[in-house]
């Protein structure tokens, strides 16, 4: 059996504003191509940016915050996320994150199975 891992830059990979969500910009990391567990993107949300509520069927969605700070919506709650805070989404729970500060947001969004 041969086996071979795969390294990467986040800086070599294209980054894309969402096409749903305001000044929302990400880049593909991992997507079921390199593994079909899980996808990997990582997400800036500008200043007065938002990842609008939403649902997702078929997969779970966990971010964690690397630094800046959100304003989260978890099912019914909505709740500070600072760097540090990790959020995770079932299928069908409505989730989402506001960038009410003057500093970018940047994050890490895991798909169980991938998104893409």
């Amino acid at each position: 059996m041969n086996l071979k891992g795969i390294t990467l830059k986040d800086s070599e990979q294209a980054e894309y504003l969402h096409p749903k969500h305001k000044n929302y910009h990400l880049r593909d990391l991992v997507t079921a191509a390199g593994n079909p567990a899980l996808s990997m993107h990582l997400g800036r949300l500008e200043p007065g940016g938002e990842i609008y509520v939403h649902t997702h069927e078929g997969q779970s969605e966990t971010f964690y915050i690397l630094s800046g700070e959100a304003v989260c919506t978890m099912g019914e709650e909505r709740l500070a996320f600072p760097a540090g805070s990790c959020g995770m989404a079932p299928p069908g729970v409505p989730h989402g994150l506001r960038n009410d500060s003057a500093a970018p947001v940047t994050l890490l969004a895991l798909f169980t199975p991938p998104l893409k």
